[in-house]
């Protein structure tokens, strides 16, 4: 579906602000005085706004905004591609100059949130100007005996070599890295030495700066200068760094924010492809043919996927795709991580790192790199719909929420391609979109297109929109009420008692609670924030949020071939893989369920029928091939499931009609307001119940001249229905289309009754229905004929058993002298074995007339 999302052409790009009242500190208990400015926003208390230039650009402007020699923390928030990587490298060059000009000396550390960053940043320091031999990679300690790097202006490192995290697996950072930091401290304080700290991506590092590893940064107490802080998806957390961060420059803090400018020229072209997969793998559709088509199209590809596995797979030499990329592109740089819960197990220079020259495939670029290739495509696969779960996500690298999603969006840097294979969004509540900017207009395209491309599914919830300023409120609400709300007078007890010589027992405060658990809190409990990392994509997307690309398509339905050979196989490979047939349990009738997997089917995917190789689309009840084999299928599926029965079984009409009214015969449909269908349904099977019941209460009895049977009339009898009765039926005829497969003539009902063409050949047809279906006879074709009750000469047949509901569960024999006794079965599958219905003729009489 091509998208022309022209209503968003110039729609506000939300984005998460830093604001000077984020720094005002808000007392719970104080509510006279619940607000004081401990921290000190410069520029008059406001943040200083910045516009990219006409290339897109911010360093110009934001190198104007910065002075060197005063001391405080600079809060820099730059949309993605708007080059702060680059103003903050120029900003560290000035300050070499500086150096070279001045007497005071001046050590900058580069903190990046991976390592598979920190050579890039090597590299790019020194294309600035910055001689190597001024710039020390922390990656050679523990690879050299005692590396030189105290004389050495830049030090790149990651942030929790600089805080000292060192990792899940190990108690205390390594011997090397706090000999290193310790010195430098050291180093500085004897030379009097300013030192700068830059935190590049804060959002992927915020993690770090927990109380037990935030007194490390207190060793830089007497020579700190100035802070740097630097993203472009700052989340809630990164408020408290800031905090943090700022109290160690005199609590000073200045805010730099860019405007968010698209600029068309420069933004790639955008395509969603849908996929009905429960898991992903190298062969489901959406994956599969999208890398064959850009292969074929000669197109320089990358692949980010959200799991290491997946990625793996992509890549393996034995699998079609694998193979296929390696034919084509050579060798593939596998750009898995190589740390073991979160420890590298041997200190060997990195070799997954993205390299703009080959073809990569990985988890760990999708943040600090640029992708700069011509003819590209960028593939990003997200996490599958099995990857959710009740409480926490697995979504691989982005079970940090909406901000990865956007971080790995960016990676393309030219205006080439980027496609993204995800899950259908849950669906959306519209009513949460009056809390947005959006005019009617907007809503109702938002909607149109939402609808398209939602899970069929009714949620356990419903996607809403949020406003990102609201994410503090959501957290603090949840802190103050469940967690802390939930103990607050055991806290307040605790703190009123005297305790001292015992454990310290203080509950963690707000702050902390957001940097610990905060982010994923969001992340898991709102499906706008990250729980549905489709929803905040699709919603992104059409609504034109993303400032490096535009949407362009939306790939719904794939493609699902059939051919008269392979009908039944691959109508159970297709609804295996996609709709989860083994769960047909829960329907609690057959109609259920079928209406459910053809509504999916059609709703889902295009479906196409290969015929001498032709392609014909099948359309809903046009192809006669196709229905015949859905109803084969799902009959197969539905009472092998629920009754355990074998993979031969056939339904039949009768078999149908109990079902529906054992359904249906109990419910008031008086109650129902919006589904006209099954309110005509539901009458429709009432009737039909009538109709049996009369039928029952027909049945006589012959006890004469030792011969005992119970017996029904042939043919029908004038006193079988009354006036009032008639009626009934004309309002049963009228009710027929309601029932989509009655009306369809699967079961050979509506035509036997329709081609008749006066009343009486209606009835004497629909008697013959009611014989077929809800009776048991003893040998058709040796008829008696005898007087009945209402002393009128007929043949009649003989009566075994009734044909009973569903929900009956015993077993009564039709042995008694009384005329209305229904006979109950243990279950659907016993029911079949002792009847003496032919169910293969009459399925033979199904497909036929399926085929004319």
């Amino acid at each position: 579906m091509l998208i022309n999302n022209s209503p968003f052409e110039n729609y506000p790009i939300e984005f998460k602000e830093i604001n000077p009242d984020d720094f005002t500190v808000t007392s719970r208990s104080n509510t006279e005085n619940a607000e004081s400015q401990p921290f000190t926003v410069e520029n008059g208390g406001a943040k200083v706004i910045i516009s990219p230039d006409s290339s897109g650009f911010i360093n110009n402007e934001f190198q104007s905004k910065i002075n060197l020699e005063h001391k405080n923390t600079v809060v820099v928030n730059a949309a993605v591609g708007q080059g702060k990587s680059y103003a903050i490298i120029q900003t560290i060059k000035r300050y070499y100059t500086l150096m070279q000009e001045e007497e005071q000396k001046f050590l900058i550390f580069v903190a990046s949130p991976f390592v598979s960053l920190v050579k890039q940043y090597c590299d790019d320091i020194e294309q600035a100007g910055i001689p190597d031999s001024q710039i020390f990679n922390y990656a050679r300690l523990g690879r050299e005996e005692f590396p030189d790097f105290l004389n050495r202006f830049v030090q790149v490192v990651t942030a929790n070599t600089l805080l000292g995290n060192p990792g899940e697996e190990a108690f205390i950072n390594s011997s090397a890295k706090r000999r290193y930091i310790n010195s430098l401290r050291d180093y500085c304080v004897e030379n009097k030495i300013k030192v700068i700290f830059i935190y590049d991506e804060i959002h992927d590092s915020y993690h770090n700066f927990k109380m037990e590893y935030i007194f490390n940064l207190w060793k830089w107490r007497g020579v700190i200068h100035k802070n740097f802080i630097l993203s472009a998806t700052y989340n809630e957390a990164s408020k408290t760094v800031i905090k943090y961060l700022a109290e160690l420059t005199n609590k000073n803090i200045s805010i730099i924010e860019s405007e968010r400018v698209r600029f068309p020229a420069k933004q790639s072209k955008l395509y969603l492809h849908y996929s009905t997969d429960y898991m992903f793998n190298s062969t489901t559709l959406q994956i599969n043919h999208l890398i064959k088509e850009l292969v074929s199209q000669n197109k320089n590809i990358d692949i980010l996927s959200y799991s290491k596995s997946l990625a793996k797979s992509l890549i393996d030499p034995k699998e079609e795709i694998g193979a296929l990329l390696k034919s084509n592109y050579g060798e593939i740089k596998d750009c898995t991580s190589q740390l073991v819960h979160n420890v590298r197990m041997q200190n060997l220079e990195p070799a997954n790192l993205f390299d703009n020259t080959k073809c990569n495939v990985g988890t760990n670029f999708k943040t600090g790199v640029s992708i700069k290739k011509d003819n590209h495509a960028f593939i990003i696969i997200m996490p599958p719909r099995a990857t959710k779960l009740g409480f926490r996500n697995k979504y691989g690298i982005f079970s940090g929420g909406i901000n990865s999603v956007i971080q790995a969006i960016a990676r393309q840097r030219t205006n080439e391609d980027i496609h993204i294979v995800l899950p259908e969004p849950e669906q959306f509540d519209y009513a949460s979109l009056s809390y947005s900017q959006m005019n009617q207009e907007q809503k109702e395209f938002f909607k149109s297109i939402f609808d398209e491309v939602e899970y069929y599914k009714e949620p356990r919830k419903k996607g809403k929109y949020f406003k990102l300023d609201s994410q503090d409120t959501l957290m603090r609400l949840y802190y103050e009420r469940d967690l802390f709300g939930n103990l607050e007078s055991e806290i307040n007890h605790i703190e009123s008692i005297e305790r001292e010589h015992l454990p310290i027992l203080k509950y963690p405060t707000y702050d902390q609670f957001k940097i610990e658990k905060g982010e994923d809190y969001l992340a898991s409990k709102y499906l706008y924030f990250g729980e549905d990392i489709s929803t905040y994509v699709t919603y992104a997307a059409l609504t034109n949020q993303f400032v490096n690309c535009k949407l362009v398509e939306l790939k719904i339905k794939p493609v699902l071939y059939f051919s008269k050979e392979d009908f039944q196989e691959k109508l159970k490979d297709y609804c295996y893989k996609y709709y989860s047939v083994d769960t047909t349990s829960i329907y609690f009738t057959f109609q259920f369920f079928y209406d459910e997997l053809r509504e999916f089917l059609f709703k889902k995917f295009t479906l196409v029928y290969l015929d001498e190789n032709k392609e014909k689309k099948i359309r809903p009840f046009k192809n006669k091939t196709f229905e015949s084999n859905l109803l084969s299928f799902a009959i197969k599926e539905y009472y092998r499931h629920k009754f355990n029965v074998d993979s031969d079984f056939k339904i039949t009409r009768s078999v149908y009609f109990l079902n529906q009214i054992s359904l249906f015969k109990d419910l008031d449909e008086t109650q129902i307001e919006d589904d006209e269908t099954l309110k005509n349904r539901i009458k429709f099977y009432k009737l039909l119940n009538f109709f049996r019941d009369k039928l029952i209460h027909y049945i006589g009895e012959y006890d004469t001249r030792g011969e005992h049977y119970f017996y029904l009339p042939n043919n029908i009898q004038d006193d079988f229905l009354d006036e009032i009765d008639v009626l009934k039926f004309r309002e049963l005829e009228r009710l027929i289309p309601n029932d989509t497969l009655l009306a369809n003539n699967i079961f050979n009902f509506i035509k036997r009754i329709e081609l008749k063409t006066t009343i009486e050949s209606k009835l004497k047809a629909f008697y013959k229905i009611l014989l077929e279906d809800f009776v048991n006879i003893n040998h058709i074709e040796s008829m008696s004929k005898i007087v009945l009750e209402n002393n009128n000469r007929a043949f009649v047949v003989s009566v075994s058993s009734l044909k009973i509901l569903p929900s009956h569960s015993s077993k009564i024999e039709f042995n008694s002298k009384e005329k209305y006794i229904e006979q109950a079965i243990l279950n659907l599958k016993e029911h079949l074995r002792d009847s003496n219905i032919d169910y293969d003729e009459l399925n033979d009489e199904i497909n036929s007339i399926l085929e004319d």
